[in-house]
């Protein structure tokens, strides 16, 4: 048999490599690269300002709008106390001093909607983040002129919210069903709440088994058919603790008081 010769051609290779890196990149979120973000200047004169108090965001665990004040806008990396000098569709941020928005956190993306000031102002949120108790909504003004002081309405998309909140509930019933199946040494290691998708990591130290991803399924399954309810409190740090079968993410900082959720 005579043996194949093959030939490299590193220029062909290089522009193959060129063209799944870019391809790669247009995976990102839209808007990714050019979010507004606030840096740790930022949030010391934030700090620094009495009038711009933590965001209360305690709304976001109850349905409907919010009414709210505009206690800070952020535009070209300068606060500003009115839209009126922003461009048209220009991306900015604003804090209010209550909101029922979510912002992006432990692997569950945000919510977004609108910030309406009835009849004057229609500002459209596309991303929340929070830093450090500052509610961040970024979006663009679709007319009108807000100001802070302004009263307005905190409205988030429920069409959105509606499977952001089934997919995490699915994934501390994936957790328990994983515990169940593989054993109490399951640990979450990280996680993607999406409306359309949900991912779970988990640690585990020996190869799955052809059979168990069929009984976690199942399981997991029965639960949602169940179709039980879901109760919250909250509770002191100490006294959470304390609670039988109570699961925590390995690594994560609690707030005192922190919410549990049970089903």
């Amino acid at each position: 048999m005579i043996p194949h010769l093959f030939e490299i051609n590193e220029q062909e290779f290089e522009a193959a490599q060129a063209a799944s890196k870019e391809a790669s990149k247009a995976t990102k979120k839209v808007g990714e690269d050019d979010l507004v973000k606030l840096d740790v200047h930022d949030i010391a004169v934030l700090e620094a300002n009495e009038s711009v108090p933590k965001t209360d965001d305690s709304a976001k665990f109850s349905l409907g709008n919010t009414t709210a004040t505009v206690k800070a806008i952020f535009y070209s990396k300068v606060f500003v106390s009115s839209t009126s000098d922003i461009p048209g569709y220009a991306s900015f941020g604003i804090i209010l001093d209550r909101t029922s928005f979510y912002a992006e956190s432990g692997g569950q993306e945000y919510d977004t909607g609108n910030i309406v000031a009835d009849g004057i102002a229609d500002f459209a949120v596309t991303n929340v983040q929070v830093y450090n108790g500052y509610v961040f909504h970024t979006g663009d003004l679709k007319y009108g002129v807000i100001n802070v002081g302004d009263v307005v309405i905190a409205s988030y998309d429920e069409f959105r919210r509606w499977p952001l909140r089934n997919n995490h509930t699915a994934t501390h019933i994936l957790n328990y069903s994983l515990r169940e199946i593989l054993g109490d040494h399951i640990d979450q290691k990280g996680s993607l709440v999406a409306p359309t998708k949900l991912r779970f990591d988990f640690s585990h130290k020996a190869q799955i088994s052809i059979p168990e991803p069929v009984k976690i399924e199942t399981m997991s399954v029965d639960w949602i058919k169940k179709n039980v309810r879901v109760f919250s409190k909250e509770l002191d740090l100490q006294t959470a603790r304390k609670i039988p079968g109570l699961r925590a993410v390995f690594g994560e900082t609690y707030p005192d008081p922190v919410r549990v959720v049970t089903l």
